[in-house]
């Protein structure tokens, strides 16, 4: 997987891997987080400075997941200070180059790396064709639902060079120095039942967000977070079918997430409430080109809030979406961590 929000540097090294590797491609953090379940890829090539969540970030976020806390990750930055290389080392990177790089010596240091990886690559719930096609078709798959892939289409083990080709490079030696890391179990359970609706509130208010708990929990499932960030690291596992964004979050704006969401696969089509302070017109017509679908100013009554969300449901034909945990389980899981 390589994750890079310039378009260009995702092509050249997708070029470079192409006779070699299977290659999926992850525009920013968010983007990359949510693909881990659908293509589970075998090794992350990471760039560091990426819009909203940014290179070390996601590889925290990554390292956070049971399921591929074990994955490789090559960060490939043009930050070249020995500050940001601890930075990524201490996020959970393997490997740390800088741009700009030789192509040969990217992939032969990539070959090398994984050669001393003594498990094989994990067997596929989907090909990568079937992948492309779907995603062309705008379907994302269920991949809890999903049977591994055939043997015939499982991706050929990594590539096996000489022991007179192997080349190391500093940063690999650098790298022989860092702990492994292990692939923990997954702490939750999975869960299939059909439940209300799950919303993300996202806001900075401890009391707003106790107020749109207290007005909503017998009707929808809620969840929180307080910022932009947190929100990106807690959709992915929360699953949310609904979103209410505060405009002015620290880290990244209501504004700035919400384009977000609409960039990526899974999110793209949920619906979207901004829920604001700010209640000019300038305002509501902003957050409507930035992918919304409704606006309410505070302050509002739970009645307001209950109303604009059941039209919201209603219009936008809102279905539930099959979870893969329970509130429960994570909030127990988050409990745990602490």
């Amino acid at each position: 997987m390589i994750v890079d929000d310039e378009e260009d540097i995702r092509a050249l090294m997708a070029a470079t891997f192409a006779n070699t590797y299977e290659i999926v491609e992850a525009h920013d953090g968010l983007d990359a987080l949510e693909k881990l379940e659908r293509y589970q890829p075998d090794f992350i090539i990471m760039d560091v400075m990426m819009p909203l969540m940014n290179g070390f970030e996601a590889s925290i976020a990554i390292r956070d997941n049971p399921k591929f806390n074990h994955l490789p990750i090559l960060f490939l930055s043009a930050l070249t200070t020995h500050e940001n290389m601890t930075k990524a080392y201490r996020a959970g990177a393997d490997l740390y180059l800088t741009k700009p790089i030789d192509s040969s010596r990217l992939l032969s240091t990539v070959q090398n790396f994984l050669k001393k990886i003594t498990h094989p690559p994990q067997k596929k719930n989907y090909t990568i064709d079937q992948l492309r096609e779907t995603a062309k078709a705008g379907v994302i798959p269920d991949t809890r639902a999903a049977q591994p892939a055939s043997p015939q289409t499982t991706p050929p083990s990594l590539p096996k060079q000489a022991e007179t080709e192997q080349v190391k490079t500093e940063f690999q030696t650098i790298a022989d120095k860092q702990p492994v890391p292990k692939r923990k179990e997954s702490p939750y359970v999975t869960y299939k039942a059909v439940l209300p609706h799950r919303i993300m509130i996202v806001d900075d208010d401890p009391d707003m967000v106790d107020f749109i708990k207290v007005s909503l929990h017998s009707a929808f499932e809620v969840v929180s977070a307080s910022d932009g960030l947190e929100a990106i690291r807690k959709l992915v596992v929360y699953q949310p079918d609904i979103f209410l964004l505060d405009i002015m979050l620290p880290k990244m704006s209501g504004y700035q997430l919400c384009q977000s969401l609409r960039r990526n696969a899974t999110f793209s089509n949920a619906p979207i409430l901004i829920v604001s302070a700010k209640s000019t017109q300038k305002d509501i017509d902003y957050a409507k080109r930035m992918g919304a679908d409704s606006y309410l100013t505070k302050p509002f009554t739970p009645k307001e809030l209950l109303d604009m969300i059941n039209d919201l449901i209603k219009r936008r034909q809102v279905v539930v979406r099959s979870k893969t945990h329970s509130i429960k389980d994570i909030n127990e899981h988050e409990i745990e961590k602490k």
